[in-house]
């Protein structure tokens, strides 16, 4: 096995809140599993819980068709036992028992990880995948999809600067978003959102795989609830952007509008400036002097990670990490051209040239996830789908002038002083 050539960007996380519904087919399943393993007794007990998990996780990667391995941390602070994220209490020291046991029964297949301290690009987590044996098993016990269930795990998520979750204290504010994620979730539940399937579609399927049933969001915020807060979590966040143009809702054909270069507006608005008095160059930010307009991409790239990072090194390194996961194509610029093209918009854009490595960019993010909050809270009163990607949203075409609407006034109301363009 590990002489195989394979492209870990295929797996899919493992899962701490799956399991599998008490019912006659699951439990006769986990209760013959553990006997296989010699789990009798009290050891069938202490590790029913995370059989469950490790079991549902295989399962459901065998029935999705989607990636060949489930990967997994070795990290115990991955598995806090912090009731809202982890509500089974799954720890990575049973979790690593049960693993031992299946590799030694011959149940799963297992690819250890690594980690390169100082490229994290090299770096890759511990993987698991069935074996025809653990399929078999299966089978024999017809343990199928509704089988398989998720636990309810909290939709607004914190973390700290290490990006490990860390617990909250609930108050007004984190309720209310709380039930309004909520209601997100429920709406999006009752649409039916694909894909159109033309050759460019099909191009992708056939080397990615989507999971279409995973249409619920969470909220995740980084060191307090002023930073961060942005949606993550459904199909479409995960897909290139050039592909977004054919999903559908509701068999309807959909558009999808944007806030053009929202945080440069944001960022003049903190100073009480408008962009277009001030940079009268170009409309667009990311439309560099001297640099051929074909390069917006990349332009936009290296202003954007130079916002949210502290020095010209982490900048380079973040920028090769988007070419090697494929979200930028081409060759990269070298660090020289990254430093003459940072300069040419400080140049361009003193007044705000301060905020190039200064980590801002999650304090932006915080209020552009507020505003997407507002306008998803006006669809969903008029019983609109509207699916967020960040500062862009989606809608069936016939509700495009409500969602530009809705988009203008959502801009107005958060008191920005440099109004975006929306495309």
């Amino acid at each position: 096995m590990t002489s195989e050539i394979y492209n870990y960007n295929n797996d899919i996380k493992f899962d701490v809140n799956l399991t599998l519904v008490k019912k006659a087919h699951s439990n006769s399943f986990l209760y013959n599993l553990s006997e296989q393993l010699g789990l009798i007794g009290g050891k069938k007990y202490k590790y029913s819980s995370h059989l469950g998990c490790i079991s549902a996780n295989l399962i459901l990667l065998h029935l999705n068709r989607i990636g060949e391995f489930v990967y997994y941390s070795r990290d115990n602070n991955f598995y806090r036992s912090i009731a809202r994220y982890n509500p089974r209490k799954i720890s990575i020291r049973k979790i690593k028992k049960i693993i031992e046991l299946l590799i030694e029964h011959k149940f799963i297949d297992h690819r250890k990880g690594r980690f390169v301290k100082h490229d994290r690009e090299l770096s890759y987590r511990s993987r698991i995948r069935p074996t025809s044996k653990f399929l078999i098993f299966m089978k024999k016990y017809f343990v199928k999809r509704q089988h398989i269930f998720r636990l309810g795990s909290d939709v607004i998520i914190l973390k700290n600067s290490k990006k490990y979750v860390e617990d909250y204290t609930d108050d007004e504010y984190t309720s209310r978003i709380r039930d309004d994620c909520l209601t997100y979730n429920n709406n999006l539940d009752s649409t039916k959102i694909s894909l159109l399937r033309n050759k460019q579609v099909k191009n992708y399927l056939n080397e990615k795989n989507i999971d279409f049933k995973n249409k619920s969001y969470q909220r995740i915020f980084n060191r307090d609830f002023k930073q961060g807060g942005r949606f993550y979590g459904p199909w479409w966040l995960g897909i290139p952007s050039e592909l977004r143009q054919y999903i559908t809702i509701n068999n309807n054909k959909t558009a999808e509008y944007d806030y053009s270069s929202l945080i440069i507006h944001q960022i003049y608005s903190e100073i009480g400036l408008n962009y277009f008095e001030e940079n009268t160059y170009s409309d667009d930010p990311y439309l560099l002097k001297g640099v051929p307009d074909t390069e917006r991409k990349i332009n936009k790239a290296v202003i954007q990670i130079g916002l949210n990072c502290e020095d010209l090194d982490s900048l380079n390194k973040a920028l090769l990490s988007q070419y090697k996961k494929g979200k930028l194509i081409g060759n990269k610029p070298k660090k020289k051209e990254i430093e003459k093209r940072l300069n040419i918009f400080k140049e361009m854009n003193p007044k705000i040239s301060d905020y190039v490595f200064s980590k801002c960019a999650l304090r932006f993010q915080y209020q552009d996830s507020e505003i997407a909050r507002k306008i998803i809270q006006r669809c969903s009163r008029y019983l609109i789908p509207v699916l967020s990607v960040h500062d862009s949203f989606i809608v069936e075409e016939t509700n495009s002038n409500f969602i530009i609407d809705t988009m203008n006034n959502a801009i107005k109301d958060s008191g920005l002083t440099s109004i975006p363009l929306i495309k």
